[in-house]
């Protein structure tokens, strides 16, 4: 997985601002962590993550 970093997972412009709407804003950052959840599983034998800058929210103990 390449990219995996904050701004890009999840994705911002895809997610609704908290101060709009605070269910659609859950409900689409649950979606993005599926689409990531999906794509990590596809991986038969290994997987790397990589990402530039800080790492995607979603990977809390990346490093």
């Amino acid at each position: 997985m390449l990219g995996v970093g904050e701004g890009a997972v999840p994705f911002a412009r895809e997610i609704t601002p908290r101060e709009a709407d605070a269910p659609q804003h859950e409900a689409g950052l649950l979606r993005e962590r599926c689409l990531l959840f999906v794509a990590c599983t596809r991986a038969r034998e290994a997987l790397s993550v990589t990402w530039s800058g800080a790492p995607s929210p979603f990977l809390p103990h990346a490093a």
